[in-house]
């Protein structure tokens, strides 16, 4: 067989014993999985159980967490499912035919080891969603099982509807040894049975029969949230029916609360970091300014001080000089009148105040060591005038 409709069968990527699954080919080009069972391949009695799930998957609306089937077609020899296809293991979307594989939840598990607890509950949220569709419509889906979940478009969605009963009429043992319930599947919590053991392998990242072995190394056990998880798995997974979530809807419920909490946390946290970095960004452009603010007074004050200590040379080195013009001119002057008559000198030179007592202190020590009774303006006077001759024995210097 190489057609099945429009579709054309190119390989074979999956088989059973209810069926062949082929990676198929549409007129434009459109990929799908086309799930085929003949009445003579699989037996009179597989072949109607196969039959019947299928056209009670067939009546149900395509909703979030189930496989969309897109067409279901009878034909003497048996009856043929056009299923959604699942990505590509390794996320190809343009991959070759040759080198397709369906990516399903065993083999993240099997490549990945564990999934991060947020990736738990959001996958535990998808399938009890896809869950309670089917309870919705009182049909039990009779083998979830981490093989069975695939992913389309990135999200997790139960696949493989041929084990589908409704609920009134569950009676036969069937469905993958492990996953099995104690009591068979008989209502809606042997299916969340089958579930919280298939999110448990996933977030032990361990195969159903290693599950007592604990947790992989890579198990997020160490996450807040994770003892309120493993509580709800525990629940959905205990063996007294009576004590497990009576529906898919309530499990839904509670790992959506979950991931509020987890959620609300997050943003807590996230909150609190960006604050933090807030608050050490203004500390470090407060202390880049103030120490900027600080450069500049230090800057000012050194060029204030390199002033100051300037213009202090200046005076006294010109304070050294008229101390030299003064003893030159008046021989024999003592220290304390030469130091009296160079502070008159500053005064007179920089704009500062000079009592009159100063003044005629000044002129009595000209006089004494001029030998005249003039002052020293007079004197000056006196010469421009030719009126008085210049004692050479005692000016040396002009003043």
């Amino acid at each position: 067989m190489t057609n099945c409709g429009q579709w054309h069968l190119e390989r074979e990527i999956g088989h059973g014993a209810y069926g062949v699954v082929f990676l198929a080919e549409g007129p434009d080009g459109e990929r799908a999985a086309v799930k085929v069972c003949r009445r003579d391949a699989i037996g009179e009695e597989r072949y109607e159980r196969e039959l019947r799930g299928a056209k009670l998957y067939r009546t149900i609306p395509s909703q979030e967490g189930l496989v969309r089937m897109r067409e279901f077609v009878e034909e003497s020899w048996g009856f043929y499912a056009v299923m959604d296809l699942a990505d590509d293991e390794f996320g190809d979307r343009d991959f070759a035919l040759d080198e397709y594989r369906p990516k399903t939840l065993a083999d993240v598990i099997g490549g990945e080891k564990a999934l991060p607890l947020d990736e738990c509950v959001k996958l535990g949220m998808a399938l009890a969603k896809g869950l309670a569709t089917l309870q919705r419509h009182h049909l039990l889906h009779r083998d979830i099982k981490p093989g069975n979940v695939i992913y389309v478009g990135g999200r997790p969605v139960l696949s493989d509807p041929g084990l589908l009963v409704e609920e009134s009429e569950a009676t036969s043992l069937v469905g993958t040894p492990g996953y099995v319930p104690p009591e068979n599947f008989t209502d809606a919590a042997s299916d969340i049975y089958s579930l919280g053991l298939t999110l448990k392998a996933a977030s032990f990242g361990r195969r159903l029969e290693d599950l007592d072995k604990g947790p992989a190394l890579e198990a997020d056990t160490g996450a807040k949230f994770f003892p309120v998880w493993w509580r709800i798995l525990n629940k959905a997974t205990d063996p007294t029916p009576s004590r497990r979530y009576r529906s898919a809807k309530a499990l839904a419920k509670d790992l959506e609360r979950l991931q509020r909490r987890i959620c609300i946390c997050a943003i807590a946290k996230s909150r609190i970091a960006r604050v933090l970095l807030l608050v050490f960004t203004i500390a470090a452009v407060a202390v880049v300014v103030l120490l900027a603010f600080s450069i500049k007074d230090a800057k000012d004050q050194i060029r204030v001080d390199v002033g100051n200590l300037i213009q202090e040379t200046e005076e006294k080195a010109r304070a050294a000089q008229m101390r030299r013009a003064f003893r030159d001119t008046f021989d024999g002057i003592s220290e304390e009148e030469l130091s009296f008559l160079v502070a008159i000198d500053e005064k007179e030179t920089f704009g500062g105040i000079v009592s009159k007592e100063e003044k005629d202190k000044a002129r009595k020590i000209r006089r004494k060591y001029l030998g005249i009774d003039k002052t020293l303006d007079d004197l000056v006077d006196s010469l421009e005038e030719g009126k008085v001759r210049r004692p050479k024995e005692n000016l040396k210097n002009d003043l």
